[in-house]
């Protein structure tokens, strides 16, 4: 069986709504001590890829701050406690978009960054769009709306440094086609 670090202590660091930084004391395999730093989301996250009739797909141009850029994106947003990720999916799309989908179905799920965050992402197809013109996010989710084909999409993939939201979506996006 692979070794586990056994956890020592465990102290947090900082926190806010979004996330807590910890910093956990382990052993490693030959028993030294070793300070292990990560962050832990507050919440799991989606990653919706929402497919219009015609076959484009749903993007949006979203002001990401670390990067102090904008990126193309699929939208993607917190579970709340108790939600089902199809019905996160739905919301976050909404809000983001204005868009609602009348069918969703989880087509894959990820890691985001294991070895710093702990964050799931799961991806949800959305489905049989209709635009309801009602969007509500928060005041710095500066978005644009983008419809784009698919591979449209994937070009913009390809540019350095392309979001992790866009190039994953796409590749389960793909997978599910296949």
């Amino acid at each position: 069986m692979p070794y586990i670090p056994p956890i020592l202590a465990r102290r947090e660091i900082a926190s806010n709504r979004f996330m807590t930084f910890v910093e956990e004391d382990i052993r490693d395999p030959t028993g030294k001590p070793y300070t292990y730093y990560q962050l832990e989301a507050r919440w799991d996250a989606v990653l919706v890829v929402p497919v219009l009739g015609d076959g484009r797909l749903v993007l949006e141009r979203i002001y990401r701050h670390p990067y102090r850029r904008y990126f193309l994106e699929f939208p993607a947003g917190g579970i709340d406690t108790g939600e089902a990720p199809e019905a996160a999916a739905i919301r976050e799309l909404e809000e983001e978009t204005g868009y609602r989908a009348a069918s969703t179905r989880v087509i894959g799920c990820y890691e985001a960054i294991p070895g710093m965050l702990r964050a799931r992402v799961t991806v949800v197809l959305a489905e049989n769009l209709v635009q309801t013109g009602t969007r509500s996010h928060e005041a710095m989710e500066l978005i644009e709306i983008v419809e784009q084909t698919r591979a449209q999409a994937w070009l913009e993939a390809e540019r350095e440094p392309s979001s992790s939201f866009l190039t994953s979506g796409l590749l389960w996006f793909d997978r599910q086609r296949a």
